[in-house]
């Protein structure tokens, strides 16, 4: 891993190196075309050329500011509310180290992205987020970190913040059908990937939340017995893992 920089922090853009320039690349090379870009291990945490196209990409697909910078839209649309995106107060996930009493935004956040990971987590975790950093959190992030070779201290530090963007594709916001900060990205498009792995949606990873991806949530929450109402927050995450 590059220098740590928590995803997020600071606008990126091309010269920037470090671990936020790293996972970056990470989200825009696991997303399919039209929407992705391979970007070559020579830039490895480095944003140059390749990047900075890549991030122009991503950025045409969504109807942003075609720049190539990754400023505050392109990370909400990477699925990381930063500045005015995050609720006052809210701590910016990765900014501070979590551990067992924590509160807040970000340990929902943390809750969010074990339960969707994989469904041991979520049974460790024991329901849905609730922002509260208590035993069955603690055990969830042990597990994780087995699973990942890091010291399984239960502590969410650099190493730790990592490897859950690396592997775990949402939980960061809420999403929803009709709410242009809520219905695409790459956290819509893991969603849509997770649905259809449950066999309940059919349509294209296109990653945006339209009518069928609506309906496909629905579905799930009717079959779960969860408020029906097509919005993905936590109760919904909690059941979105299929293995």
């Amino acid at each position: 891993m590059a220098e740590y920089i928590v995803l997020g922090s600071r606008a990126l853009r091309r010269g920037d190196t470090g671990s936020d320039v790293e996972l970056v690349q990470n989200f825009l090379k696991v997303l399919p075309e039209p929407i992705g870009t391979q970007i070559s291990m020579q830039e490895k945490g480095r944003f140059g050329l390749e990047t900075a196209n890549a991030v122009k990409k991503f950025q045409n697909y969504f109807d942003l500011k075609i720049d190539g910078i990754v400023g505050k839209n392109t990370f909400l649309f990477l699925g990381v509310p930063t500045g005015s995106y995050l609720s006052p107060g809210a701590s910016l996930f990765g900014s501070r180290t979590l551990r067992r009493g924590s509160y807040g935004y970000d340990v929902w956040v943390l809750q969010n992205r074990l339960a969707t990971t994989a469904k041991k987590f979520a049974v460790a975790l024991g329901g849905p987020a609730d922002k509260s950093f208590g035993s069955r959190t603690e055990a969830a992030v042990k597990l994780f970190q087995r699973d990942v070779h890091l010291q399984a201290d239960g502590i969410v530090g650099p190493k730790t913040f990592y490897q859950i963007y690396y592997f775990a594709g949402m939980g960061g916001r809420i999403l929803q059908r009709n709410r242009w900060d809520r219905n695409r990205g790459y956290d819509v498009y893991w969603l849509q990937r997770s649905l259809k792995d449950l066999s309940y949606y059919t349509g294209k990873l296109d990653a945006i939340f339209g009518p069928v991806t609506e309906a496909a949530v629905k579905k799930l929450q009717a079959a779960v017995g969860i408020k029906v109402d097509g919005v993905v927050g936590a109760q919904t995450f909690y059941h979105l893992a299929s293995v």
